[in-house]
């Protein structure tokens, strides 16, 4: 199978160009499939076009043919990063990866239950070998896809030995047994891909989000920090999170509706400053949307 060594000498050369070359061949690879991949870009344009009509940013012209472009050179950088980030140096992690708010957090997150909750949005990975360095191993379930080969070597990747991981669909056991142990989870939690989550109004537009993070929340006693990781540069990142207040009224479904919808509307926050980072945008958000794309 020639995948397995394809993907091998693709994560070697992407580790040992320098960072500002690689990059640029990022970009390179996000514009051509931009001019090449029609149905994509006319779903990232729908996409971010609510965004923008929310945000009072313009819909058409030039400033949003940009945007566009813009986004498909970082999603391309996302991937560069997934081969890139495992190799960081846990010593100069801390120049890598920027947590301005870092005392307050963990605060939040050491020593009893808690959930990260991040968003299709910049890249969160490189957080996990901050964390790590700071003595943190948090549980995360992964989307199992295929083919094979590509799941794992994409797990391998995203583990790489500072995360543990479990797949969605067996996820829900041990994310339960890590809160119990008073221990930390990371779920990205703004695409309900089972359609099963709550409804909410994200810019507007009618969608649902995973109730699976706050169902956790409230069931384990969890504080719940809600964050993104955006791009600064060429392997340099900018964390921030949001302590999300956890409703306990005793009505379990009302304070489930309330924190999936305090969710929402930071996911709003975090997107619409970076929206060009949103690679949410690559899948259809809303449910309105034409999902197919080439």
């Amino acid at each position: 199978m020639l995948l397995r060594p394809a993907l091998a000498v693709a994560d070697r050369v992407a580790a040992a160009l320098p960072a500002r070359v690689a990059y640029a061949l990022a970009d390179v690879a996000g514009d051509a499939w931009r001019r090449l991949a029609p149905a994509r870009r006319a779903l990232v344009k729908a996409n971010l076009a609510r965004v923008c009509a929310a945000t009072g940013r313009p819909t058409e012209g030039p400033a949003f043919r940009r945007l566009v472009r813009d986004a498909f050179r970082n999603h391309a950088r996302y991937y560069l990063e997934l081969l890139r980030a495992p190799h960081y140096r846990r010593d100069e992690i801390e120049t890598i990866v920027q947590v301005p708010g870092w005392e307050t957090m963990a605060e939040s997150i050491v020593g009893r239950p808690a959930i990260l909750v991040s968003w299709h949005l910049g890249n969160f990975e490189p957080f996990g070998t901050f964390l790590a360095h700071h003595g943190l191993r948090p549980l995360a379930p992964i989307e199992e896809i295929e083919p094979r080969a590509l799941y794992e070597f994409l797990a391998a990747r995203r583990g790489s030995g500072v995360i543990d991981l479990v797949p969605v669909r067996q996820a829900r056991g041990p994310l339960s047994r890590r809160l119990r142990e008073g221990g930390l989870i990371a779920i990205i939690g703004d695409r309900d891909l089972p359609g099963t989550g709550m409804p909410v109004t994200v810019f507007g537009h009618a969608t649902t989000m995973p109730a699976g993070p706050a169902v956790l929340a409230l069931a384990h006693g969890a504080s719940v920090i809600a964050g993104r990781s955006l791009r600064l540069g060429p392997d340099r990142y900018r964390v921030e999170g949001v302590a999300i207040p956890v409703p306990d009224t005793g009505d379990r479904r009302a304070d489930t509706a309330t924190l999936v919808a305090a969710l929402a509307a930071q996911l709003e926050r975090d997107i619409a400053d970076a929206p060009e980072q949103w690679w949410g945008a690559f899948q259809a958000y809303w449910p309105d949307l034409d999902g197919g794309a080439g």
